[in-house]
């Protein structure tokens, strides 16, 4: 702060004030800043020229403000602990874009019940159940073994077409299969489930072969007896597996399945007149072991829709992460 002085400053500009008796006089090139001319004391005292009080009052005002707040937010409060752990369990509920991958089966052992029927018999429906073994290589490849024994049945439409067309059906049924198999998960993804939880899934193929039993249901049942066929057998089937939320150990799995193999059928000479009188059937076919060895040669597949739970074998996983 300095005062002003009465001296004219050469060329330079100069504001009067006459608004007192004595005459001040301010220089503008002393006028950086605001400058306020002070006559508020005694004229001896000359007036006294504040520079910049105007923004020095203003940082004060602005400091008094921010201050105010600081010591608002000194005084609120510590964080709960508690809820801060109520909101972190509530952003953990949200489903993030970016998860690992929920289910690990790799060096896991995988046993499998399972239950399905036939689809692609009209006349012969086959009901099954069987398990199956897995030993996971990988996360995405097993190998293991299947078994199942089938239950089959005449459909009413057989029974139709003998009575209404009086024709005679020749048809087999199958009674189990063994086989050895191949898997492989091309697939895995997720479902959102209403957008709050999420379904881990997996979709898979399997090839394999082994053996099965067939026997022939006889178009006369009442006079000759049944024979049954051991054949080797192929197997197909496309799946997918859904796990179970919170739970390391149990998935629910779907899928198709077709075998193909080889079969023999009832020889069309097999019939009930084998008298001499007879219609042209072979009386020698009434044995089971002749029979079998006329029998004809046909390719065969079972197509069959199952349902299986699988309980993986040690029942918890770590996640490892490569260095």
């Amino acid at each position: 702060m300095r005062a002003a002085t009465a001296e004219p400053a050469g060329d330079e500009d100069t504001i009067v004030d006459d608004s007192e008796d004595e005459d001040t006089i301010v220089d503008d090139s002393e006028m950086d800043g605001d400058v306020v001319v002070d006559d508020s004391e005694d004229e001896g005292d000359g007036g006294e020229v504040t520079e910049g009080e105007g923004d020095a009052g203003g940082e004060a005002d602005a400091g008094g403000l921010f201050g105010e707040e600081e010591e608002d937010k000194a005084a609120a409060a510590p964080p709960d602990p508690e809820s801060e752990a109520k909101q972190l369990k509530a952003d953990q509920a949200f489903i993030t874009v970016v998860q690992r991958q929920r289910f690990l089966k790799k060096k896991r052992f995988d046993i499998q019940p399972q239950v399905g029927i036939t689809v692609n018999d009209p006349f012969v429906r086959h009901y099954f159940a069987g398990a199956e073994l897995n030993y996971w290589l990988t996360n995405r490849m097993a190998v293991g073994l299947t078994g199942s024994a089938f239950f089959g049945q005449k459909t009413s439409r057989y029974n139709n077409v003998r009575a209404q067309l009086g024709m005679l059906l020749t048809a087999n049924k199958t009674l189990w299969q063994a086989s050895a198999n191949f898997l492989y998960n091309p697939f895995y993804g997720k479902i959102a489930v209403f957008n709050r939880a999420l379904m881990h899934w997996e979709a898979y193929v399997q090839i394999g072969g082994g053996v099965n039993q067939t026997q022939i249901i006889p178009r006369y049942e009442a006079l000759h007896e049944p024979f049954s066929n051991f054949n080797p057998q192929g197997n197909f089937a496309i799946g997918s597996r859904y796990y179970i939320a919170r739970s390391d150990w149990i998935s629910v799995n779907f899928g198709v399945r077709t075998w193909i193999f080889p079969d023999k059928l009832e020889p069309a000479g097999r019939g009930p007149s084998t008298g001499p009188g007879g219609l042209g059937d072979d009386a020698a076919l009434d044995d089971p072991g002749n029979a079998k060895s006329a029998a004809q040669g046909t390719l065969a597949f079972n197509v069959v829709v199952f349902l299986g739970v699988s309980f993986y074998i040690p029942t918890t996983f770590e996640y490892t992460t490569r260095r």
